[in-house]
């Protein structure tokens, strides 16, 4: 009898932008309320930092409704002059309040039930041994939601390096536990020997001592832990993976140090005769198409339309059905589906995070 092939899953690793904690936040409907940058239906997260500065300053810096606050801190920062400089600290601080304070109202701080739902999916002893291994998770979010999934459904958090913390999260011990590499750093980590890990909560500080990459153009990854995690994300995308899929980061300009990550990992591939990875966009389609003619030079990008694990071709549309405008919590409810109807979660009855976030089927 001929040897039975041995499984060979796909290697997934994940980068989760802004758009993913958006998701979160849509997906509760507790408190809508917009978390990302640019203005929507709702004021975004720039508009309302720069409302709260005083009037003589707004008037000084142009009250433009489009402003880029990412660009503005870079450039206020940069100008040598002392009031200017002491006005970009106080946009860094305000942007760190008002994510906060919008988070907790939110209610998904202890709650983030798309990340948890993700993370229990490759958990299936089944799909992870067979289908798809979950590499790691890389985020430039700072906002720790995903620190809080890892802690729920793994009982630990692989952060890339070891810490310590007095809020009931455990630094990993198991080799299997998937990194959580957060390229940015977090709100919720302060500098020290080992770094403290916390949850973050509404009376959390903002301090100097805070573990993050301010919102600017050029987010430096030289100190530890930044250089330690940024050659940890190389690593993991070069050795370890076959698929990216990227929620929710819409890869501007002003992610440049993660599009160099994500094309000189590919590159380093091919040079050594292995194929780059395929890069799937778990975004807007009209997003995803946009990011593939404006990074062109990234290979293998595939829009959301375009996946076949799941019922995604109407996002090639105009019109989108309102269930399938949270793309994130109906792609991952395509993929349970997609992947139980074919025998691929296991024997045994998903979780009720994954059941509730499929529709409830068993």
């Amino acid at each position: 009898m001929p040897k039975k092939k041995k499984p060979n899953p796909k290697r997934v690793v994940y980068l989760l932008g802004a758009g993913a904690t958006q998701a979160e936040v849509d997906y509760l409907g507790a408190h809508p309320v917009n978390l990302l940058m640019r203005n929507t239906d709702r004021e975004g997260v720039a508009s309302r930092v720069l409302n709260k500065l005083s009037a003589t300053w707004r008037r000084f810096l142009g009250e433009d409704e489009g402003i880029d606050i990412e660009k503005l801190i870079s450039l206020l920062a940069a100008s040598g002059v002392d009031s200017l400089f002491q006005l970009a600290e106080g946009i860094r601080q305000r942007y760190f309040w008002d994510i906060r304070n919008h988070l907790v109202e939110a209610e998904i701080i202890d709650n983030p039930k798309l990340a948890q739902g993700l993370l229990e999916m490759h958990s299936i002893d089944y799909f992870k041994n067979n289908i798809e291994m979950l590499s790691g998770i890389l985020t430039t979010n700072h906002d720790g939601l995903v620190q809080i999934a890892s802690q729920r459904v793994f009982g630990e958090l692989n952060l890339g390096f070891p810490f310590e913390s007095d809020d009931g999260l455990e630094s990993a011990t198991s080799a299997d536990t998937p990194p959580v590499l957060q390229l940015h750093g977090s709100f919720t980590w302060r500098f020290g020997v080992p770094i403290r890990v916390s949850k973050l909560r509404k009376q959390s500080p903002y301090s100097a001592d805070t573990g993050w990459i301010p919102p600017t153009i050029l987010k430096e990854s030289k100190n530890y832990p930044f250089n330690k995690i940024a050659a940890l994300a190389y690593e993991l995308l070069v050795k370890k993976c076959d698929v990216l899929r990227i929620i929710g980061s819409s890869l501007t300009q002003n992610d440049w140090n993660v599009l160099s990550l994500i094309f000189n990992a590919q590159r380093h591939r091919q040079m050594a005769n292995d194929k780059p990875f395929q890069v799937q966009l778990i975004m807007s389609h009209k997003t995803g198409m946009g990011i593939s003619g404006q990074c062109s030079y990234l290979k293998e990008l595939t829009p959301v339309g375009f996946l076949t694990d799941g019922k995604f071709a109407r996002y090639k549309s105009k019109t989108i059905p309102s269930d399938m405008k949270n793309v994130f919590a109906y792609w991952l409810k395509e993929k349970i589906y997609y992947h139980r109807k074919r025998g691929e979660l296991g024997g045994e009855d998903l979780t009720a995070t994954l059941s509730e976030i499929a529709g409830g089927i068993p």
